[in-house]
């Protein structure tokens, strides 16, 4: 797969790109990861590549027809490709946009600073708008970097399939928690339960553990996690199944409940104590 980034500051994304996993994955040819600095397409001496907002305004904007010569000279080397305008205006960057961009032969994303692009170049170039968050950084290398790092785990060889299966978000949930030695640290010990042997009892537990991260952390995910099961049986097996799931997620709720009153019963007596 093809990442082609378009950027002012290419040495930026050079030295990412050369540490670890995916400095290894470029090494075996698994991506490759090119870079365009604007200025190299412009056509004057200063080698101009914004200007000045019409209807007034703060800020400078990256000409129009300079990136859509990059775009064009991209796609004229490498065949068509996705073209990718990272701002914080796009639609939120989540694991299946990345698995989708995954499938792609080029990928090429836009980099921008200032105040951004002309739009005239959104309309004509752009097949989607990508933001990395709720917020709003000096520049798009930021997020080209999030975009690629993602977007490269899921392309076949990078990581063993099984290095993902149970990661955050894969299942709706988030991932649950890891342990190491030693075992006891600071008065804390691992769960016992990771060092019984019972594959059955890790799993539920395991299972457990990432549906109280995911309420705690992300209610949002979790919630939706519980929609998603409750629509999911369509014949009687899945029915069977999601009835004994629905079990499961009672108790837990309950469990949740007990928690969330002795969270609030911490709160009360810190508060009266103030």
């Amino acid at each position: 797969m093809n990442f082609h980034i378009v950027t002012i500051f290419p040495d930026f994304i050079k030295s990412y790109c050369s540490y670890g996993v995916l400095s290894r994955a470029i090494e075996r040819k698994l991506i490759n990861v090119f870079t365009y600095n604007p200025r190299g397409y412009a056509g004057d001496k200063r080698k101009t590549i914004d200007d000045r907002v019409y209807g007034g305004g703060k800020g400078m904007l990256f000409l129009a027809p300079l990136l859509h010569r990059v775009v064009q000279d991209i796609k004229a080397k490498f065949g068509d490709g996705k073209v990718v305008y990272l701002t914080p205006r796009g639609k939120v960057f989540r694991n299946n946009i990345a698995k989708d961009f995954s499938k792609e032969k080029n990928l090429i994303l836009i980099a921008a600073r200032y105040e951004g692009v002309d739009e005239r170049f959104v309309e004509a170039d752009v097949d989607e708008e990508i933001s990395i968050g709720d917020y709003v950084l000096t520049g798009g290398e930021l997020p080209a970097l999030v975009v690629l790092d993602v977007v490269s785990r899921f392309v076949g060889g990078f990581l063993d399939d099984a290095a993902t299966g149970s990661e955050s978000f894969e299942k709706g949930l988030l991932e649950y928690s890891h342990y190491t030695r030693p075992e006891k640290w600071e008065g804390l010990e691992i769960p016992k339960v990771l060092k019984s042997g019972n594959h059955k009892k890790i799993e539920a537990y395991r299972f457990y553990d990432s549906l109280r991260k995911t309420y705690f952390n992300r209610p949002d995910l979790f919630f939706n996690y519980i929609i998603e099961k409750q629509n999911a049986g369509e014949n009687e097996a899945s029915l069977k199944s999601l009835r004994k799931t629905n079990e499961k997620l009672r108790n837990f709720l309950l469990d949740i409940q007990k928690i969330a009153e002795e969270w609030k019963n911490v709160r009360r007596n810190s508060t009266a104590g103030s």
